[in-house]
């Protein structure tokens, strides 16, 4: 039960809570700005939802009007039924992280702690929702799009989150919820994988199952290829050395035949000497025979000088002979040895070229290794990524079985719970009746999905701003009974005014006298803000309506 709230805020008056329905009254002000004259500014009727939310341990969000400059010193004050004793909380603007209960300060994860098991009987252990979460229902903030949906208190609000939070205040099985959350938060967190895996990461990218298999076979062949290759290849010992030396070896030979073929050539002019030595000396009786011609007598004196120059000659001839031949022996020798040098050369040579042939270098045998080794590893690769590929397939099919398996489990739970479920529905079905006769039939069905629990409140008939505003209004006013009855909710429910925007006084009569006896049926209190003439037009349709004021504030909303 609510009974006071404070506020040191200008505009801010406070307000005091009655039994049932307690309305908070907006007075528009005749000249815009009069009403905040000398006040500074004006709290509206959204901001004082927005306060008794912050007391309860929301955050300050974007366009909440503690957010504004002369709001920083603010400090609210709210008295209320707190494990079954009237206990008050204060919580200033200036100390945003803690909150006072009768004096006791408390952190924020403690504060709220502390109000959803007083308010909600939520312990803080399994798979409950959130303090948070289930609050936000008794307290929609329309600048979040909390009026959008029935079953969201916020736009794009995570589905889990939604499900878990009305299943706990439809005192359903959160446990199967939470479930069924884990496989499609599963099934979700494998989508995105499958997702950037499409895209190039780190240079690589998953694949198709198919065209994996395709690429190993390829690798396969290729590395049977090298590994063949591999097998057969003789690495020849210091390679780059051998080939040096055949290198060397065919300049000594080209060296070498040069200089045979010059030696050759001087052995035959040695030999074409010595051949034209052979054949003797000039005979001098033809010179014996001139002279005689000529009638001269040679003098024996004469005759001597030609004998000594004869064998003068000779000694000459022979000498050079025999040098002649020392140098052809000479020369004959040395070709022999560089022959046999040139053979022996020309053996070596023949022997590292056909090593070499047969074999190969160290570098080109470890290049054919690492070749192997590239290949082997992108095949790892493969094989890894298709293996994950598998996965990722049984896993969806596991995945999927087991959501099935799930669904039927929720179908048997509401099958089970079928007497709670009608209860339920019949509940809502009666609001939406006051609300609108048999005109617009209307139900609220609690179905079994793979998502889990599906709630589906709907009121019949054409849909406008109107109907979808008292679909909320009806569904809001059945979740809070059926959480109070079943220990799981309190004994409250605020609606902004903003709900009603789009209805006619009638009908916002008639929702105001729902709530009025639903709250004096239940034990329990409504608040709504209001405008104050569309509160008189409201009254003229239900003069009885039986409201407690509790406020009356100027409004900027």
């Amino acid at each position: 039960m609510l009974y006071e709230l404070k506020g040191h805020l200008p505009g801010f008056k406070g307000a005091r809570f009655g039994d049932g329905l307690n309305v908070v009254i907006a007075q528009r002000s005749e000249t815009p700005g009069a009403a905040a004259e000398g006040s500074g500014r004006v709290m509206g009727k959204t901001d004082f939802v927005r306060v008794l939310d912050f007391l309860l341990g929301s955050d300050v969000r974007a366009g909440n009007p503690l957010r504004r400059a002369d709001s920083a010193e603010a400090e609210f004050g709210l008295t209320l039924d707190l494990f079954g004793q009237p206990r008050t909380i204060v919580r200033g603007v200036q100390n945003l992280l803690t909150a006072q209960v009768n004096g006791a300060s408390m952190r924020m994860p403690k504060f709220r702690a502390y109000l959803g098991k007083a308010l909600f009987g939520l312990t803080g252990s399994g798979n409950e929702p959130t303090f948070r979460t289930v609050a936000a229902y008794y307290l929609r903030d329309v600048g979040v799009d909390g009026f959008a949906s029935p079953t969201e208190t916020y736009r794009k609000q995570r589905g889990l989150d939604t499900r878990l939070a009305l299943a706990y205040l439809f005192a359903l099985d959160v446990d199967l919820v939470a479930k069924v959350g884990e496989v499609r938060e599963t099934d979700r967190s494998l989508r995105e994988l499958r997702k950037a895996a499409k895209e190039t990461v780190m240079g690589m990218t998953l694949g198709r199952g198919n065209d994996l298999d395709a690429r190993i076979r390829t690798l396969q062949i290729q590395r049977e290829a090298l590994a063949g290759e591999i097998a057969e290849f003789r690495v020849v010992e210091r390679y780059a050395q051998h080939r040096e030396r055949v290198d060397e070896l065919s300049r000594r030979i080209r060296e070498i035949n040069d200089h045979l073929v010059v030696v050759e050539r001087k052995v035959k002019d040695i030999e074409q000497a010595i051949s034209e030595d052979e054949g003797g000396f000039s005979d001098r009786a033809y010179l014996q025979q001139v002279f005689e011609q000529l009638n001269v007598v040679l003098p024996d004196l004469v005759t001597r000088r030609f004998e000594e120059v004869e064998a003068f000659h000779r000694s000459v001839v022979a000498n050079r002979r025999r040098y002649l031949e020392a140098e052809r022996v000479r020369l004959v020798r040395d070709t022999s040895q560089e022959r046999e040098k040139l053979a022996a050369l020309d053996r070596e040579r023949a022997e590292l070229m056909r090593l070499l042939a047969a074999g190969g270098a160290f570098e080109t045998y470890s290049e054919l290794q690492r070749e192997l080794s590239v290949v082997d590893g992108r095949i790892a690769e493969l094989v890894e990524r298709r293996a994950i590929v598998d996965r990722w397939v049984n896993t969806s099919r596991h995945l999927q079985l087991h959501s099935a398996e799930l669904e039927l489990q929720v179908n048997a739970d509401l099958h089970d719970r079928r007497d709670h479920l009608a209860t339920i529905s019949r509940r809502y079905a009666s609001y939406a009746y006051q609300l609108y006769g048999d005109k617009r039939p209307a139900a609220l069905t609690i179905e079994a999905k793979r998502s889990g629990y599906k709630f589906v409140p709907t009121i019949g008939g054409e849909s406008d701003h109107e109907v979808r505003g008292m679909t909320l209004f009806c569904f809001d006013l059945c979740m809070a009974v059926t959480a109070k009855r079943a220990g799981h909710g309190p004994d409250f429910l605020v609606h902004d005014g903003h709900l009603f925007d789009h209805a006619d006084a009638h009908r916002v009569a008639g929702a105001l006298r729902l709530a009025s006896e639903v709250c004096r049926q239940e034990g329990m209190q409504y608040v709504t803000t209001i405008d104050a003439d569309r509160l008189d037009a409201v009254l003229r349709e239900r003069p009885d309506l039986d409201y407690h004021l509790c406020m009356e504030m100027p409004d900027e909303t």
